[in-house]
């Protein structure tokens, strides 16, 4: 294999529709989208507060971004570089180009993922677009199986991994499989020893980076540690704890009920009410079944829901499933806000952030291009996980030095959104927007140079 493909015709029409989907997702998306999380993180970025139990990491980004130019029009541009010159990075790791790259690549940015999705000022999306430029460094960074592995390509890789751990509370596990697929991939050169000791060195490197960066990422100042992650794990185990009585109507809640009898009470009578495996949203709805939450400390929440998975495990993973079914599946595509277009917060926050509500003319018209692919396979989970497992049985087959890598993204993605069966508390579509992400450049890549056999 050479060290860098020779670009030929088909590989030069391969980054100039790359480049066009490009310059066609900031006409259609700018300034960006905005949903009520975005404006927040917005506005903790820009303001170095802490008001929400997002990532810090998320506003700081952001924040720093604003700074640079106000709005969100450059976190659009970063999503869309991330994304589209990780894939014309990736065309370099082939040695040649097929024509059907290319004609794939067409169909593919048409795609609500490609062309609307990085225009939604959504942590999800930079996580995703994060992971796949970190992977398009690795796989270009080991192509030539005979040849070194450039520093600076791991190192800005791991800086990329590190962030985008930092931007979903489980999107660090992408880099295990990342770092298996670098010492697997150097051990024709390096032999197993010294690969694994490469893939161990990344890994420690992703984790130094990724405790670096969330240190700079706390607002300065702030005082008290962050107890973002806190609040997330209290939301995640009332909503276990919601769906257990739900499902099993009077099931006894002891250590709630010794802290609150009234929570634990009114909890058995109306869970049925205010349940749904669709979101957690819905809980909050009930005015007085939120307010007894409150009277009820967090080691208590937590001790009962330990009883739930130790006392009444089948219970427990039957309301998991539930759960895991709707984000996995979104039965109902409607209910799982399968896009968000124009601008739309809080209206203190918005006016602090002197940005005023939108949803225009060319908004509508984008949003009614997004519904011409809701409830198709283009919109669904489940078949990018079906193209994801083909692809990578197929890559490694192959088991060329890039295809390893390309091979742990999809292997990472399927594993990212297995974990959802654990912390799934709403079916939003974005959640598992990697995947998607996943599904197509592993797609694409293996159109860049289809034959099976190795180079």
């Amino acid at each position: 294999m050479s060290p860098i493909a020779r670009p030929t015709a088909a590989l030069w029409t391969l980054w100039a529709i790359l480049a066009a989907a490009f310059v066609l997702m900031l006409k259609l998306n700018l300034p960006g989208h905005l949903t009520v999380d975005s404006v927040l993180a917005l506005h903790e970025g820009r303001f170095g507060v802490r008001t929400t139990w997002n990532p810090a990491f998320f506003g700081w980004l952001l924040g720093v971004l604003d700074r640079i130019h106000t709005g969100t029009a450059l976190a659009v541009a970063l999503s869309g570089g991330l994304l589209f010159g990780g894939w014309g990075l990736l065309a370099l790791t082939r040695p040649r180009t097929s024509w059907l790259a290319p004609l794939l690549a067409l169909g593919v940015i048409a795609l609500p993922q490609m062309i609307v999705y990085p225009g939604i000022v959504w942590k999800d999306v930079q996580f995703a677009v994060a992971t796949l430029a970190g992977v398009a460094l690795l796989a270009f960074g080991v192509r030539d199986r005979l040849g070194r592995t450039p520093w600076i390509s791991l190192i800005v890789a791991a800086l990329l991994f590190a962030a985008a751990g930092l931007l979903r509370q489980n999107g660090l596990l992408m880099a295990l499989p990342a770092a298996l697929a670098i010492a697997w991939a150097r051990s024709g050169y390096r032999g197993w020893a010294r690969s694994a000791g490469l893939g161990v060195g990344w890994l420690a490197a992703v984790a130094a980076l990724t405790f670096v960066l969330s240190a700079v990422a706390q607002p300065q100042g702030a005082g008290a540690p962050d107890s973002a992650g806190g609040k997330g794990v209290r939301i995640l185990q009332t909503y276990d704890l919601a769906a257990a009585s739900a499902l099993k109507p009077g099931r006894a809640t002891p250590h709630i009920d010794r802290a609150s009898p009234a929570a634990g009470a009114y909890l058995r009578a109306h869970a049925t009410e205010f349940y749904s495996p669709e979101r957690v949203d819905t809980m909050s709805s009930d005015v007085r079944m939120a307010q007894l939450w409150k009277s009820v400390p967090r080691d208590v929440i937590r001790d009962e829901w330990l009883e739930l998975i130790r006392g009444d495990t089948g219970l427990y993973l039957q309301a998991r499933g539930l759960a895991f079914g709707q984000v996995l599946g979104t039965p109902v595509i409607d209910k799982c806000l399968p896009v968000s277009i124009g601008v739309d917060g809080p209206v203190e926050t918005l006016k602090a952030l002197n940005m005023p509500r939108r949803h225009s003319h060319e908004d509508q018209r984008l949003y009614n291009y997004v519904t011409w692919f809701l409830d198709t396979p283009a919109i669904s989970h489940l078949a990018f996980a079906a193209i994801a497992v083909v692809v990578g049985v197929l890559l490694l087959l192959r088991r060329d030095p890039a295809d390893l890598v390309v091979a742990g993204l999809l292997a990472g993605a399927l594993g990212f959104a297995a974990s959802f069966f654990v912390i799934s508390i709403a079916c939003d579509y974005r959640y598992l927007y990697l995947l998607d992400v996943a599904a197509l450049t592993g797609l694409v890549y293996l159109a860049l140079d289809p034959r099976i056999r190795r180079a």
